[in-house]
């Protein structure tokens, strides 16, 4: 601030009638701190440390906020701003790179990928070139819409998150420096502080409920950009702090709250919500300390070695590049990629991050290409319509089947047979709104109940049609990721669990209630036990809520049927035998062997024993997929595919299996 305004408003720095940010320059740490951010995530999705390495993406959004908000208030006290030249500035800096990398992934998901892959790319696609990637993602999010990892636009979710709040926060700026009553400091703190607080409230409340909607919508994101809004409106901070001693130590505690997230948070953790405090707090503690001061501390310093600045200025490209090599090579791999291929993975993607960066981030920046602004928006319709033409193409024409042979359709098709997808509720629970298996007579009275998961959902066409053939009728209560179990669950987390986090606890309870008031007779619980294994906790071990469970049941003169686990394989069948037609191998050596199974029982033995002493009866379908040797899975009987992908069968693979297992255990008279 200059000596006039200094001795007008001496007394407190909230008392501006502006934020007076009209000085603003761009500060060179900033791209340190982008280096920290990219590096996090790069690492967290190459699975080379850093477990927690996803909150780069909320330090971006951040700098974003920050940044923005301080460049439009600077343009606006100056009064140069237009809200056809802040567009332009934006699209200058995130658009081109974004248009060749999609054009790219189009391409390369052409030559590689299935039909229904590249008919779900084109939709990620075309929702791109209009700014909603993070709606399409929201909408397609869900245990039956494919694998996260191998879908090569998901990291753009988070662009389109700062697209949206470019379009908002000219209009709400220019709004409140035009208005005559909060043009002022404390004004202004209020009112992103109001929406601060609103949205994070938003995130905290909605997290249990609705985890996709809270990770990738606006509304429950928007907290992160506003408190970068905040940092760049508050009182710089050379003004308030003196001492060097406290500068050092208000650095170090920014960075140790980014680093502290980086490393210790985990896929486990519940978030966004409160969990994303830690590393935004940091980044912005960050921001403002560096603001006004003329010390260097020693992060500063770490900040803009000059390595941290490369890496910074190219953040962006190599954020851009990095997830289609990872997503495409885990596409490709019949198996887990190493660590070594991963590590090669993320040196092609520096590669590539610096020739964009060189080559079409720069010149468009310094208006060496489309320097008139009339070109750049012609370009730029042209390409996004280009791009969203190509989507809907891809979409319309169902991923261009006719590229593969009919051979390698079928095995593609295999993919989609998913079955009977039941997702209740705790409410469908308790109005009677569960569906019926077996025999559809209204009159027949329900004597068997279907509780779990997806992989109870693959086994329904079985249950099915054993109850038809015994004149039987049943229920299914279902819900991806969730055991059928009372009093455990697992988190929601940053892998956008589909299971009902918290609210498995009341769900279980719900079925319990439905059990007793339906007098049903045999409850047969089906899940992925091998995979909650991965979630069990000292304090409240699986094997302690089934034991509950079981007990439960027995108290209320129901028999618990306890299904294991169907064969697991590493790779996703159909898919990998879709690629070996097309030239590579999948053999044998593919079949999962007995000693890699980790399955319910095997590192506690003496569990299925306590659950048969507490009244389970024990339906274990493995002998069945032996093959003749013993010593090897099946996934594939005669013509017939056994798996939908890599550990769910598919209604032909279920009837086909299971059947045998259910006419040998059950009788009639059990039911």
């Amino acid at each position: 601030m200059d000596l006039a305004n200094a001795a007008r408003y001496p007394k407190c720095p909230f008392s501006d009638p502006v934020p007076l940010i009209r000085h603003f320059s761009f500060r060179p740490e900033i791209n340190g701190l982008r280096a920290i951010a990219v590096l996090a995530v790069v690492f967290y999705h190459a699975g080379l440390g850093c477990p927690g390495g996803y909150v780069g993406v909320d330090v971006f959004f951040v700098i974003s906020g920050f940044l923005i908000s301080s460049l439009i208030w600077k343009d606006l006290e100056k009064g140069t701003f237009t809200f056809a030249g802040f567009w332009e500035r934006r699209f200058r800096r995130i658009g081109p790179a974004l248009i060749v990398v999609v054009l790219a992934v189009l391409f390369v998901g052409y030559l590689v990928m299935l039909p229904e892959d590249l008919s779900s790319l084109g939709r990620a696609a075309a929702s791109q070139a209009l700014f909603l990637a993070n709606i399409h993602y929201w909408m397609n999010t869900g245990y039956f819409v494919g694998t996260a990892e191998e879908k090569p636009l998901l990291h753009t979710w988070s662009l389109a998150v700062e697209e949206q709040f470019y379009l908002i926060a000219p209009i709400a700026l220019w709004g409140l420096y035009r208005s005559k009553t909060l043009n002022n400091r404390l004004s202004v703190l209020a009112l992103l502080g109001g929406g601060f607080f609103a949205s994070l409230g938003m995130s905290e409340l909605c997290l249990a409920r609705f985890p996709g909607a809270t990770f990738y919508l606006l509304p429950t994101r928007a907290w992160e950009l506003l408190l970068g809004a905040l940092t760049a409106f508050l009182p710089r901070q050379g003004r308030l702090i003196q001492t060097r001693l406290m500068q050092e130590i208000i650095h170090i505690t920014g960075l140790a709250l980014i680093l502290i997230s980086i490393f210790l948070y985990s896929s486990q953790t519940r978030f966004p919500g409160l969990a994303a405090l830690p590393p935004t707090v940091g980044t912005a503690i960050l921001l403002w300390a560096n603001a006004g001061s003329d010390h260097r501390t020693s992060v500063t310093k770490m900040m803009t070695w000059p390595p941290m600045l490369f890496v910074g200025l190219i953040s962006y490209s190599l954020y851009l590049w990095h997830w289609p090599l990872l997503a495409f090579s885990k596409y490709l791999s019949p198996a887990p990629l190493t660590g070594l291929w991963r590590g090669g993975i993320l040196i092609c993607g520096f590669g590539c991050a610096v020739l964009s960066w060189k080559f079409v981030e720069t010149p468009f920046r310094e208006r060496r290409f489309a320097p008139r602004p009339r070109t750049l928006w012609v370009s730029t319709a042209t390409s996004l319509a280009s791009i969203f033409a190509l989507g809907i193409l891809c979409w319309g024409m169902q991923g261009f089947p006719h590229r593969f042979s009919p051979q390698m359709q079928s095995y593609a098709r295999a993919r989609s047979d998913t079955g009977l997808i039941i997702e209740l509720t705790t409410e469908d629970i308790a109005k009677d709104r569960v569906p019926p298996i077996g025999v559809r007579d209204l009159t027949v009275h329900p004597t068997v109940l279907v509780w779990g998961d997806s992989h109870a959902m693959a086994a329904l066409p079985a249950i099915d049609q054993f109850l038809k053939e015994n004149g039987l009728s049943g229920r299914a209560i279902t819900h991806s990721s969730t055991a059928p179990v009372l009093g455990w669950y697992v988190p929601s987390s940053i892998s956008i669990s589909s299971g009902l986090d918290q609210e498995s606890i009341p769900f279980g309870e719900a079925v319990i209630a439905y059990v007793t008031k339906h007098k049903i007779t045999s409850v047969i619980l089906i899940g992925c036990w091998s995979g909650y294994l991965g979630h069990d906790s000292i304090s409240n071990p699986l094997r302690t809520a089934l034991l509950k469970t079981v007990q439960r049941l027995n108290d209320i003169g129901t028999t618990p049927w306890i299904m294991l686990d169907v064969p697991i394989h590493a790779v996703n069948i159909p898919k990998a035998l879709s690629l070996s037609a097309n030239g590579q191998a999948l053999g044998i050596q593919n079949c999962a062997r007995p000693s890699e199974q980790d399955e319910l029982g095997k590192s506690d033995p003496e569990l299925l024993t306590e659950l048969e002493a507490a009244g389970a009866r024990i339906l274990d379908p493995k002998p069945l997929f032996l093959n003749e040797a013993g010593d090897r899975y099946i996934f594939q009987k005669g013509e017939t595919l056994l798996y939908r992908d890599a550990n769910h069968l598919t209604s032909k693979g279920a009837l086909l299996m299971l059947t045998p297992l259910l006419r040998r255990n059950f009788h009639p008279d059990h039911f």
